[in-house]
């Protein structure tokens, strides 16, 4: 059996009319021997578990179901670093899927290169109506397709995306950091916390990964943000202090640029809450002009620029415009 290039590992949880297509798009002939395929069931008591396993059962060398107790999203990446067996490593979750073709390239691609850190781009793709949509055009604008480069020579102009990494295993394992258990939006983690040992970055043009968006359970409503509010806070405080140690590394630009966008998503979430939560925007407004200056100055977004011109005074309306915007 050929040594594997790459693990993907799959999390699973109540994905039952999703994991097959998932884990079918993996079944191609020319590269199965090269892939690991670690579907991670986090204690889910749907009918994923039995799809998954006939994947197992068909495919031996390349599928391996793991079972665990729920853990949550984190606990299954962790898992799967703790398994891994490929020189790289990307995490497809069992909802959403790959390319076929593009995703045969992006393991021909690992095959070749050495690079710490390889970018991909990925789709957004409808529930409803299965129409694509590139989020961003280049995941690295400079960057030549195909080789690769010093991180600090291209690392700024990354857009930080979980569906866009494929990480050295060696990396992303022998770094400090773990993901939290039972906790949301810990992608984030995943994409920042391996990044101040990156050294050198290859990109493909190829839209390799499919985020389905639009799932009943994907909601993005008031009421859900407002229920995992604490939760978001816990990711952004401890990013914020990971950033803290590492702000004036080579790796600093892309830990800011990344943070302005989870802060504002913050902000985001405090203004679904019609006007209990100024008190905690405002504190963490303070904060991050404070400590965080680099931050606090990429910080763009509309609603915010509006708050801050008005010194705060408008937060009910812009809240009111906020919670319409995502309902």
């Amino acid at each position: 059996m050929k040594n594997k290039i790459l693990t993907v590992v799959v999390p699973m949880y109540h994905v039952e009319l999703y994991i097959g297509q998932c884990l079918s798009s993996f079944v191609i002939s020319e590269i199965m021997d090269r892939i690991q395929v670690l579907v991670i069931d986090d204690g889910g008591n749907d009918g994923s578990a039995g799809i998954a396993r006939k994947f197992q059962e068909n495919y031996p060398d390349t599928y391996q179901v793991i079972h665990k107790e729920n853990g949550g999203h984190g606990s299954t990446i962790n898992k799967g670093i703790e398994l891994a067996e490929g020189k790289y490593f990307k995490v497809v979750d069992g909802d959403d899927w790959v390319d076929q073709s593009a995703f045969t390239n992006l393991v021909h691609h690992l095959e070749e290169t050495d690079a710490d850190m390889v970018l991909s781009n990925y789709y957004w793709v409808d529930y409803e109506t299965g129409k694509k949509k590139a989020e961003v055009e280049e995941i690295c604008p400079g960057i030549p397709y195909g080789k690769t480069v010093p991180f600090k020579e291209a690392g700024s102009r990354i857009f930080m995306k979980m569906h866009a990494i494929t990480y050295k295993t060696a990396v992303i394992r022998d770094q400090p950091e773990r993901l939290d258990e039972h906790c949301f939006y810990v992608d984030t983690e995943y994409m920042l916390f391996p990044i101040p040992y990156v050294k050198t970055i290859s990109a493909i043009p190829d839209f390799v990964y499919q985020y389905r968006i639009g799932l009943p359970g994907q909601s993005m409503s008031p009421e859900k943000l407002q229920k995992q509010c604490d939760q978001h806070e816990k990711v952004l405080f401890r990013l914020l202090a990971f950033y803290d140690q590492h702000r004036d590394e080579t790796c600093g630009q892309v830990l800011e640029r990344t943070l302005a966008r989870i802060v504002t998503s913050q902000y985001k979430i405090y203004l679904m809450f019609p006007t209990s939560h100024k008190k905690q925007l405002l504190e963490l407004e303070r904060r991050i002009k404070k400590e965080f200056p680099a931050v606090y100055g990429l910080i763009r977004n509309p609603a915010v620029q509006v708050l801050r011109r008005t010194k705060y005074t408008t937060y009910k309306p812009v809240s009111l415009a906020v919670r319409n915007s995502v309902k």
